[in-house]
């Protein structure tokens, strides 16, 4: 059973031993402790849990839009997802990236709309949030730290 919840800084030690494959580092966040201490206030960290256990992280960003010219206030946006390497290849993206419109919905009923960014080269990555309902806009954010993104949306709910 997969299930999406909160950051809970009793996972720390869990959230901690989160690791991608070295090819993926430069797309995601690494030292996710240090990383979260330096989140804002508007800025929450959430946990994917399988059978009781941290397999990934990915961050909901409330001021995307303040950030992101190409964002509106009614767009969440996700960032830093990422899925421990010893739980890739097994569905759990797919999985957790399902459960997303419904959770935000329900959690975050002021939202209408998920968006992130994701770097031109991460291919798999690309594939996998079309895979899950994201459309890619057909342009592109241009500050990304190692290249040009794709930006992509998909309907809360």
């Amino acid at each position: 059973m997969l299930i999406i919840e909160k950051y809970n800084k009793s996972r720390d030690a869990e959230v901690e031993r989160l690791r991608v494959k070295p090819e993926q580092a430069q797309f995601t966040v690494d030292r996710l402790g240090e990383f979260i201490l330096s989140l804002k206030e508007d800025e929450h960290p959430h946990l994917i849990i399988e059978s009781d256990q941290v397999v990934g992280f990915f961050v909901l960003d409330f001021s995307y839009s303040d950030t992101y010219s190409f964002s509106d206030p009614k767009a969440l946006g996700v960032r830093a997802f990422l899925i421990d390497q010893n739980h890739q290849g097994l569905g759990v993206a797919s999985k957790a990236l399902s459960l997303l419109p419904d959770y935000v919905a329900s959690n975050y009923p002021d939202f209408d709309r998920l968006q992130l960014t994701v770097n031109c080269r991460n291919k798999a990555a690309y594939n996998c949030y079309l895979k899950c309902g994201f459309e890619d806009t057909g342009n592109l954010y241009l500050g990304g730290p190692v290249g040009p993104q794709h930006i992509m949306q998909r309907i809360a709910g």
